[in-house]
């Protein structure tokens, strides 16, 4: 229902206002002229610096990007690092004489290589880069008269970008009006130049504003997103706004519950969009079911809920919700998707280990045991946990029986860590767990720092490899001092006693030593032998100065209530996506932390907030809103709660092997990304079940398609449980011999609302000229189950 279009709107909100610009200058020193001011002419300007202008002039006109010299592969058989990452790389490559001489020659400066293909002279597939006695050809050769050198020893370092304005607005009513940016660049010599000549400019949403290679940004429609400038690897944003017309109405007062609301209404008034209406109430329960333990409400829990005059009915809600044990059932698939949760590499019994895990998870968000404790269970994780061996052992034997007769009963789920984290196949690589921990404690995405600088963050090798370190303090063992009978291997598929012990294997040990582990964007941390390097991590990321554990975690449940973050996408902070609100991001932070790192807590912030509560149904001013959470966004129930809704209102039953999981499991509650020997695993694919192979929350998909269309109108499954002899429907048409009555039950079970009398009616209409009651009211489930209100959190 939302589309490609809505997803194209992503980042768009509507806004009104005056124009006007809003102005935080960088710092006033400006000792440098710009580069097109240096070089404007001939003999001026003097040497250009490899690193301070050569290396950014290749980058703003495109030579080291990924289509061209920047990738891997390079072009032409010259290649240049990954947006000038590496200008010690850059500079060999330019400068080396591989038999026809270096690309810049500086007894025959004109002859250079370099700059006949720039200007055109020479056959180039790039095309014409800068015109002959631009200022950029000026810049070029300079650097190749003055010795084509380079020395990071002696030159500046980049020490922090700045961009002004911070904040620009533009306005619908002038879209031929340019404001231009200017960034300044502070260097460790104590000087600061103007780069914008220099820098990369670019839009988070071209539908809002577009900017020009220079900086000047115009408004294209409504709404409000990031300006990215890029120059020396720092990455600085402007917020653009662009408000809808002004309908000279005046901002309405709308009551907050809370704090988060107070943010909320504080951006929405500066961009001037009205939030819509408050949702109503058979919408709110049906919304906070579905989210909160992905579960249908029951006819009789509607029933209930609207019938209840009281005024705090939604807050008692709430807290009733926490408590179910579907909320743990849910929440711990949820975690596993993060966390990385896959059988296919679990220990054996793959599938059962797999249900080990989840049940840990599911353990600790019933208990609501402080979140930071938890990713503390995974990052420290030890077989032994500093319990006495007897203790393991018999833990060990009683899991094991389970696990030969079932599943566990609980043994391990009481457990203070998850070892099987560390025993995944995969994870005993260390920039495998360690990718895998930055993105579902940190929302940072690591990858592109493990071979070169991440284009649009911080993240450079150096702290991907120390990260990665913290990881590779750690081996998996078949201790000398544990019998052999619990370590032999007694079939294929047994559960062998293997520990994880916080001690690296001789393969890391020495690296660990000679470039001990490094916090991200922080200090090295010495490896000491004897003690858990990884301690160190845990507590760093538990710290309340910490910039992203809270964060993360604040981001990736507000993103689950509201369908979009405020940092998106979800997993993904990273120095060119800021939030849309900081002042509302930040609060939650503060406040999950200040009351320890209460998951519960955080739970009812979000869903006790009127924001949550807003209906989906837009108004003029919010209509194309999906950034600011003005309105609720429609979102397609995620493929666990379709099966489990299906089910619910069919009374329908997937069957499982008995090796995949428990006799009645939910699809809520399924532990497991691979089924083997049956089950509904092609269902679960088809409505964007992730498979957990990645490290990223695209891999599981709301999207909607033709094979759900067809699964949910014409498959066997569907058809087979609405008209099951022993189903649902059968035995409501012998507990409902009124017609009205029953097809109010039917309503309050898929819809969670009562038929309109428009409804009734033809419904009634329809089963009457049915051949029988019985396949009239069959096909009226069936409709319901196919309406897009069914399928849709709304």
């Amino acid at each position: 229902m939302q589309g490609s279009r809505i997803r194209l709107l992503m980042i768009a909100a509507a806004v009104v206002g005056s124009f006007a610009i809003v102005v935080e200058t960088a710092q006033a020193a400006e000792d440098v002229a710009g580069a097109d001011e240096r070089w404007a002419a001939d003999g001026q300007g003097g040497t250009a610096e490899f690193q301070r202008h050569v290396v950014p002039l290749l980058g703003k006109v495109g030579c080291n990007n990924r289509a061209c010299h920047g990738s891997f592969q390079g072009q032409a058989g010259f290649r240049l690092s990954l947006f000038g990452h590496d200008p010690r790389m850059d500079h060999n490559e330019l400068t080396k004489d591989e038999g026809e001489g270096p690309r810049v020659d500086t007894k025959s400066v004109d002859k250079s290589l370099a700059l006949l293909k720039a200007v055109g002279e020479e056959g180039h597939e790039g095309g014409i880069l800068m015109k002959e006695g631009s200022w950029q050809h000026r810049l070029f050769r300079s650097w190749i008269v003055g010795g084509a050198g380079f020395d990071p020893k002696k030159e500046a370092k980049l020490e922090r970008l700045e961009v002004s304005p911070k904040e620009v607005r533009l306005n619908l009513d002038n879209m031929q009006q340019q404001t231009p940016l200017r960034t300044v660049a502070y260097f460790s010599d104590g000087t600061a130049e103007d780069v914008t000549c220099l820098t990369n400019f670019s839009t988070n949403d071209e539908s809002v504003v577009e900017v020009t290679e220079d900086g000047r940004i115009s408004a294209t429609g409504s709404g409000d997103t990031a300006v990215v400038a890029t120059f020396g690897g720092a990455v600085v944003t402007t917020q653009a706004v662009v408000p809808v017309k002004d309908d000279g109405k005046p901002f309405p007062e709308f009551p907050a519950n809370n704090e988060v609301d107070r943010l909320v209404l504080a951006k929405l008034k500066k961009v001037g969009i009205r939030p819509s209406e408050l949702s109503s109430d058979e919408v709110f329960l049906r919304r906070l079911f579905l989210d909160v333990i992905g579960t249908l409400p029951t006819s009789d829990e509607v029933r209930k809920f609207l019938a209840d005059k009281s005024p705090d009915k939604r807050s008692k809600l709430i807290d009733q919700l926490l408590e179910r044990p579907e909320y743990g059932m849910y929440w711990a698939t949820k975690f596993s998707d993060w966390t990385g949760n896959d059988n296919r590499f679990t220990p054996q019994p793959r599938a059962k280990t797999g249900w080990l895990w989840h049940d840990w998870l599911r353990d600790k968000l019933v208990r609501n045991v402080p979140y930071d404790e938890i990713v503390g269970g995974f990052l420290v994780a030890t077989t032994r946990e500093g319990r006495p061996l007897d203790d393991v052992i018999a833990d060990y034997k009683t899991i094991e029986k389970n696990l030969v007769k079932g599943f566990d009963d609980g043994t391990y789920a009481r457990r203070k860590t998850n070892d099987i984290f560390w025993l995944k196949a995969g994870n005993s690589r260390p920039e495998t767990a360690g990718m895998q921990a930055a993105y579902a404690f940190l929302g940072v995405r690591l990858a592109c720092a493990r071979c070169h600088k991440h284009p649009f963050d911080r993240w450079t090798q150096e702290d991907f490899n120390g990260f990665m370190a913290f990881f590779s303090a750690v081996d998996r063992v078949v201790p000398k001092d544990v019998p052999k009978a619990i370590t032999k291997k007694k079939s294929q598929s047994s559960f062998v006693y293997r520990e994880v012990v916080a001690k690296p294997s001789a393969k890391y040990l020495r690296s660990l030593k000679r470039s001990p582990p490094k916090l991200l964007a922080g200090k090295r941390v010495p490896y000491e032998e004897g003690k858990d390097v990884r301690e160190a991590l845990w507590e760093w990321m538990r710290s309340p100065e910490n910039p992203y554990l809270s964060r993360a975690i604040v981001n990736r449940f507000w993103g689950h209530y509201l369908g979009v973050g405020i940092v998106n996408p979800i997993d993904d902070f990273n120095a060119a996506n800021p939030p849309s609100n900081p002042q509302l991001l930040d609060w939650l932070a503060k406040d999950f932390i200040d009351h320890k790192f209460d998951l519960k807590h955080l739970h009812r912030q979000i869903l006790n907030s009127r924001t949550y509560q807003l209906s989906w149904v837009p108004n003029d001013s919010n209509r194309l809103d999906e950034r600011n959470f003005s309105h609720a966004l429609l979102r397609r129930m995620p493929a666990e709660v379709v099966l489990g809704s299906i089910n619910q209102i069919t009374g329908g039953q997937d069957r499982y092997s008995s090796s995949n999981a428990p006799a009645g499991t939910r699809a809520i509650n399924l532990a497991l990304t691979r089924l083997r020997g049956g089950g509904p695993e092609y269902v679960l694919g088809i409505f964007g079940r992730p498979l957990r192979t990645q490290q990223c929350d695209c891999e599981r998909s709301s999207e909607t398609g033709l094979a759900q269309a067809m699964y949910l109108l014409n498959d066997t499954d569907v058809n087979g449980k609405i008209g099951a002899a022993k189903g649902r429907l059968a035995k409501l048409i012998k507990e409902f011999s009124d017609d009205r009555k029953l097809i109010e039950e039917l309503y309050l079970i898929t819809l969670s609302r009562f038929p309109s009398d428009d409804e009734m009616r033809r419904t009634l209409e329809y089963v009457e000229s049915s051949e029988s009651r019985l396949t009239g009211m069959q096909d009226v489930l069936w409709s319901l189950a196919n309406l897009r209100e069914f399928i849709f959190i709304h």
